[in-house]
């Protein structure tokens, strides 16, 4: 028997968060992992928003994130950008029946019938999806994208910061305090 767990954190080896009716009807998730599935005692948004938390945001706030870059429908959330884990919603959050996968372990889809898709994960476990072939297709594209622009703005950044090191030396700059208790530039 599949040990229940009071906790679970999404990790880099979570490969999908699937809802699971226990025996008295309560929502909880089944947490397929790349060599095991756990019982959690928790929804799959709840997870989704715990997790969010622990890598030190809100699943607020990397909603609101994701939104202001242009995904606004169920846009994908970004659970760890430092991990790479960034997580897809198949519905509404607010429908019981709501599906998440993680889109670094998704490697082929496929039609089963009109409203499902067959979707091959990274373990080569494959599970049936209540969602169009169109539909997932869009979500898994969008996610490329968006995790595409986020590195894009990431390394921005980090070429700047190259670059800075050897043509700045010479600008020698002095900001002192005036009597205001604001600052300026002096040289």
């Amino acid at each position: 028997m599949n040990e229940k767990l009071e906790q679970y954190i999404i990790h880099p080896g979570t490969m999908a968060l699937l809802p699971h009716d226990d025996e008295n009807g309560n929502l909880w998730t089944f947490a397929l992992e790349e060599k095991q599935t756990r019982t959690v005692k928790k929804t799959p948004l709840r997870i989704v928003q715990e997790s969010c938390a622990y890598f030190g945001s809100t699943y607020k706030g990397r909603k609101k994130g994701a939104v202001s870059m242009g995904f606004k429908s169920m846009p994908p959330i970004c659970i760890c950008s430092e991990l790479k884990i960034y997580f897809i919603s198949l519905m509404s959050e607010t429908h019981r029946e709501c599906v998440w996968l993680a889109h670094s372990h998704i490697r082929q889809w496929e039609e089963n019938d009109r409203s499902k898709v067959w979707v091959k994960l990274t373990n080569d476990k494959r599970i049936s999806i209540p969602v169009a072939k169109h539909s997932f297709s869009n979500k898994v594209f969008r996610t490329a994208q968006y995790r595409y622009q986020l590195r894009e703005r990431v390394n921005a950044f980090q070429y700047a910061q190259t670059d800075l090191g050897s043509s700045e030396k010479n600008n020698a700059e002095h900001l002192v305090i005036n009597e205001r208790g604001t600052y300026s530039i002096s040289e």
